[in-house]
């Protein structure tokens, strides 16, 4: 079959098109830029324009849509409403309009999470009434429009919760932990350490949504469905950087940060910019967001992805270790030449 990566120049785009072509399958990206790679079938365009989507969802079979802007913020943000939830909704009508299949929705584990806990997390866990941040709403709403399709028009969907996904290409995760190492020789944790998170590496979520494409259709036990999408053992957040620092020969202090205290800054620093700006927390490094989700246990299981997807992971730890490292290497010469 024929499928579309809506998304296809970030790095879990990258890493889906790449898994497609080297199993033979004929795939095309659909970003707002040509993607970097001359040899993929490259369409340009913004979801938020149906015409495009209509247009690049000709003669597919399947659709893989993992494009969205991803923020801390808590206040609602017109644009990231206009991306993350109309863009798909327009996603659905594309595919409806153009007798696509199949539909999976790159989703998040942000959608089940409201700052309490999870540890062992499954599917069973409801939306919660209110979120950390507005992105993790908004993801929240796409899924559920994306469900919500399911068997109308003659389309099949599902949405896949990934992890915190890195390797080769990462935008947002090692970015902001290295740049700082970088530039003062920092490393901060918060908590004591005892917190466990899920750490998904690129490769082994792509394999996830290729599985869905080719297991999805009417009646199959991934129709409608949502499943957590993890690979390998939870750790402690703050542990899993470090071998990273290490191997690239950096020298840092660590300065660790209770868990108590840092939501006592926080609160200072809302109080602060509330005197500024009515509501704006955003903008700052520290959120209710990043303390929740890296002090307090936050991981899941993906015993459903195996049962209805025959999903496990296809690259170990070690290997996705050494292939990050090696793309971590060139980010941090081109960061110190002033070209990251």
């Amino acid at each position: 079959m024929t499928v579309l990566v809506i998304g296809g120049n970030g790095m879990l785009g990258t890493a889906i098109l790449r898994r497609l072509r080297s199993l033979g399958t004929a795939a095309r990206s659909f970003d707002v830029s040509p993607h970097p790679d001359p040899e993929v079938d490259s369409r340009v365009g913004d979801i938020r324009q149906p015409e495009s989507l209509i247009a690049a969802c000709e003669g597919v079979e399947a659709v893989i849509h993992n494009a969205a802007v991803v923020s801390q913020q808590v206040a609602p943000s017109p644009e990231m409403y206009d991306i993350n939830v109309q863009g798909t909704k327009n996603v659905i009508a594309a595919c409806q309009a153009q007798k696509v299949a199949r539909l999976i929705y790159t989703s998040s584990i942000d959608v089940v999470f409201d700052g309490t806990p999870i540890a062992n997390g499954d599917e069973d866990l409801p939306y919660p009434a209110k979120h950390l941040d507005y992105y993790s709403t908004t993801k929240m709403l796409a899924e559920q429009a994306v469900i919500g399709a399911n068997g109308e028009g003659g389309l099949t969907t599902c949405s896949l919760r990934v992890a915190g996904i890195y390797g080769p290409g990462d935008r947002h995760r090692f970015p902001r932990v290295v740049q700082p190492v970088l530039e003062s020789g920092l490393y901060t944790r918060l908590g004591d350490g005892s917190a466990r998170f899920n750490h998904l590496y690129a490769t082994n979520a792509a394999h996830a949504h290729i599985l869905a494409a080719d297991r999805l259709f009417p009646g199959s036990a991934a129709a409608g469905q949502c499943c957590f999408i993890t690979d390998h053992a939870p750790g402690n957040f703050f542990d899993f950087f470090p071998p990273y620092l290490d191997a690239l020969g950096l020298r840092y202090r660590v300065r660790t940060v209770p868990y108590a205290l840092a939501r006592s800054a926080l609160t200072l620093l809302e109080t602060s910019a509330r005197l500024r700006l009515l509501g704006a927390s955003q903008g700052t490094a520290l959120s209710r967001y990043s303390i929740e989700a890296t002090s307090r246990d936050f991981w899941f299981n993906a015993k459903k992805a195996a049962r209805v997807l025959g999903y496990a992971p296809i690259v170990s730890a070690e290997a996705a270790f050494d292939e990050t490292l090696i793309w971590l290497r060139g980010w941090v010469e081109a960061y110190r030449a002033g070209s990251a």
